[in-house]
């Protein structure tokens, strides 16, 4: 199937990755703790990745190093500049809970975030980009199997968003509706399937954009890419049509997908997370990395198993899987039992 990695030498190895945040220890103890672990990849934020000492040391040990970008995720920008606030359809900040998006289509915004990408790579030379919160805005941490499609946020409705969809249609600005509820409409009448398109450009190209920007520095820097862990039809195929994430594009700018199959999180059974491998291999010509949980984020009081994390862990593996990350270190070291599965 596309997306097979079964035959691929590097840098397709198998990977075997954890997301780290921040650490209280002492960073050569983490690289030994992973050694024996079998972990040879650390997805870690740009904060501890500039740590004295990590980049080398990761060199040293041979562990393979991206530092995670997040995109539209924006929370501290928007406190001191409201005007990029994403819109939804209903005229509200794209906000529920911590996630608070940015409007994905300002070319300041964007353009700040390319330098910021750029700024990384030149300075702390990681083998990898991972970027994750790239997508429009919705909290699918909290979308079950029962939700509504229907009932999912669409952005973004903000003036400038409008805009530029009318100069894509190739219409005339004032065509459009200014009030976001008044343009949803318009555009559920007028452009539904172009507005999907829209979309999933408006954040394809964003990817391309980075991609160019820190190639240019290190051409053999790797790209992987956060994914909505939605199948083609989940959600009346909500991964393009809400998330704005086209898979197939996504596919030839990124060296990995890695949707983050959190079954417990989204209360699915573990087998679920290899047929959404599967289904982004099909669709995507490049290796897909899932990512899974490790603890039980957003049900806490309620029993995600050892055995059930086994079965998890198992299914992330079945091809045409690249391999597994873990979310995250902290949750890992927290839990003798299961850092034991692992190894």
């Amino acid at each position: 199937a596309p997306g097979d990695v079964a035959e691929a030498g590097p840098p397709y190895r198998r990977i075997v990755g954890v997301k780290i945040y921040e650490t209280e220890h002492e960073v050569p103890g983490l690289f030994d703790q992973w050694e024996d672990l079998g972990i040879n990849t650390v997805l870690a934020g740009e904060g501890l990745t500039s740590t004295g000492g990590f980049r080398a040391l990761a060199r040293k040990r041979g562990v393979g190093l991206f530092v995670i970008f997040p995109v539209f995720y924006a929370p501290e920008i928007l406190a001191e500049e409201p005007g990029l606030w994403a819109i939804t359809a209903d005229g509200e900040r794209a906000k529920e809970d911590w996630v608070e998006f940015a409007c994905p289509s300002r070319s300041d915004f964007r353009e700040r975030r390319i330098q910021e990408a750029r700024s990384i790579v030149k300075r702390l030379r990681p083998d990898g980009l991972s970027i994750d919160f790239i997508r429009h805005f919705v909290f699918w941490e909290m979308v079950g199997p029962e939700k509504d499609p229907g009932s999912l946020p669409e952005t973004c409705h903000c003036v400038h968003c409008l805009q530029a969809f009318a100069v894509s249609l190739g219409v005339p600005a004032a065509a459009i509706p200014p009030q976001p509820q008044r343009a949803a409409a318009w555009i559920r009448a007028n452009a539904a399937e172009q507005w999907v398109r829209f979309k999933a450009e408006t954040i394809t190209s964003m990817v391309r954009e980075i991609a160019e920007a820190v190639r240019k520095i290190d051409p053999d820097i790797l790209i992987n890419i956060h994914m909505v862990p939605w199948r083609r039809d989940d959600y009346d195929g909500g991964a393009l049509r809400v998330a704005g994430q086209d898979a197939s594009a996504l596919a030839e700018v990124a060296d990995y997908l890695s949707p983050m199959a959190y079954s417990f999180m989204l209360h699915r059974p573990p087998e679920w997370i290899a047929s959404v491998v599967q289904d982004l291999g099909w669709v995507a010509d490049c290796p897909v990395l899932p990512s899974i949980q490790v603890s039980p984020a957003y049900r806490e009081g309620e029993v995600f198993s050892s055995s059930e994390f086994e079965a998890a862990l198992r299914a992330a593996l079945e091809p045409p899987s690249a391999g597994v990350v873990f979310w995250s270190w902290d949750h890992i070291e927290a839990d003798p039992e299961r850092a034991e599965i692992i190894r």
